[in-house]
């Protein structure tokens, strides 16, 4: 009886070492199942396009931010560059999962917004007009922001485009002439100030091989048709009558004045001071010229600087300064005022997989911390808060002060201008200069600052009363045939 007694207690004694064991296990497995997808965090596709000064968007200082604020494991893939249609069409008809956000970048240029539009009628973007409720900050956005609602425009009031909005003062210019110093200095001959001081500069620059290598190889004013601000014969024209291509609007005394601006163009092109390839240069050949190392271009227009200019030549930055808009022979004096330009900063495709994981990472990216990052890069590392005294390249009192400029750089700490942003001016017009001349937002902060006087104020000559003659129609190809029709042939 003893013996059982024993053997029962040991036995006993076995089961609750093997039960302390087991209980934990099982717990633990109990645990697992129950809240082990909790831990998995959702995986988030992002489709984004090559940026060469973005060394890696995965390990990306703005990428780890968003992780941490999402909780998402967010992964990109990237559009192939050349063939970004193409790409995009493609997997907007793919099946479900190939992306759930696309980020774009602030250029026009880079995806045609006809075929944009045309994919959101086509029922392959999805509509974020129910999202987009009072309390997000898109919403905040789109009524905020002067101008945001024209992304939308063409859809009745729907939402399909999430933004990437910068208001500050240097959107406003519509386009400045930019003169090689370099060639000025070395000629003795001063910036322009008059139409006649500008035919007199470039017939120099024509004849008098500025950039010494004894060839007439010298391109006096480059110039090209593609988009408005590079098209230099509108610069010119504002010398004579108030002339905005954006509006399709020639305001002045009289026709004659235009007619004049006119005969001043062709003058130019007729005598080789006007580029003669004007018509067949495309955008990226003119950038080729401007930064090519033999120093081959004597002007251009643009709106900002960095638009021809590659931000990694700095040589080429300080090589060229910003001319003040021409005096015409009966004292014109005009320049061309922009509103807010609206980019696509992003956009769900109708197929993905994770829309309101998509939406909500692009409701951080618009926030004021996200915005300052996709900007300006890791706060303290790359900017700080200024301090007081310090003033901004507009003269005003600064918010933003940079410490590692990244602008031109490859680096890993934002998007470099890709993905929705909201950048208002009250930080955009409000960066300290440090003191480079060839520094981009103090190049186009100077360059505005002589501007903007001359702007005009349309309110002027709405209305009856004016003393103005409104010619409605800029006629764009009867202005291009009368200045580049070749009468020399």
């Amino acid at each position: 009886m003893e013996g059982n007694m024993k053997e029962n207690k040991h036995f006993k004694t076995i089961g609750l070492i093997m039960f302390a064991i087991l209980i934990p296990v099982i717990v633990s497995g109990f645990l697992f199942v129950l809240f082990g997808h909790e831990r998995k965090a959702v995986k988030v596709t992002v489709a984004v396009p090559h940026n060469k000064f973005v060394r890696n968007f995965d390990t990306n200082y703005y990428s780890d931010w968003l992780r941490k604020k999402t909780g998402y494991d967010i992964e990109f893939v990237t559009i192939s560059e050349s063939y970004e249609e193409e790409y995009l069409s493609t997997m907007l008809r793919a099946g479900e999962g190939r992306a759930d956000a696309v980020l774009l970048p602030g250029d026009k240029h880079y995806i045609d917004r006809n075929i944009m539009t045309s994919f959101a009628n086509d029922g392959l973007i999805e509509d974020l007009t129910d999202r987009a409720v009072p309390g997000t900050r898109i919403k905040l956005v789109l009524d905020e922001a002067e101008g945001a609602d024209s992304l939308n425009e063409e859809f009745g009031g729907r939402l399909f485009f999430v933004p990437r909005i910068d208001t500050g003062k240097k959107q406003r210019n519509m386009q400045v002439l930019w003169i090689n110093i370099g060639w000025l200095k070395k000629l003795s001959m001063q910036v322009p100030e008059t139409t006649g001081d500008l035919k007199e500069v470039l017939t120099a620059f024509r004849d008098m091989d500025p950039n010494g290598n004894g060839k007439h190889d010298e391109i006096p004013l480059i110039s090209n048709n593609t988009d408005d601000p590079y098209c230099s014969c509108y610069f010119l024209l504002n010398a004579f009558s108030y002339v905005d291509p954006t509006k399709d609007r020639i305001i002045g005394d009289s026709e004659k004045d235009f007619e004049e601006g006119l005969k001043y163009c062709r003058n130019l092109y007729e005598e080789g001071l006007l580029s003669d390839s004007c018509n067949d240069y495309s955008i990226k050949q003119v950038r080729e010229l401007v930064n090519a190392p033999d120093d081959l271009v004597g002007a251009f227009t643009s709106k900002s600087i960095t638009d021809i200019v590659y931000l990694n030549c700095q040589d080429v930055l300080a090589r060229f300064i910003q001319v003040p808009p021409l005096k015409g022979p009966a004292g014109e004096q005009n320049a061309v005022a922009l509103d807010n330009e609206i980019f696509i900063g992003g956009f769900i495709p109708a197929n993905a997989k994770h829309k309101d994981e998509a939406f909500n990472l692009m409701e951080f990216m618009l926030s004021e911390e996200g915005s300052l990052i996709s900007g300006f890069g890791e706060e303290n590392t790359d900017w700080r808060n200024a301090v007081n005294g310090e003033l901004s390249g507009y003269g005003t009192k600064a918010r933003i002060t940079t410490l590692n400029y990244l602008t031109g750089k490859i680096q890993n700490k934002n998007y470099m201008g890709t993905g929705p942003m909201y950048l208002p001016d009250e930080f955009s017009d409000a960066v300290c200069w440090n003191g480079g001349n060839n520094i981009v937002e103090y190049l186009d902060a100077r360059a505005v600052r002589t501007y903007e006087q001359f702007f005009r104020d349309e309110k002027l000559y709405a209305g009856a009363g004016n003393n103005k003659n409104t010619m409605p129609g800029l006629r764009e190809k009867d202005i291009e045939a009368y200045i580049f029709y070749d009468r020399r042939e």
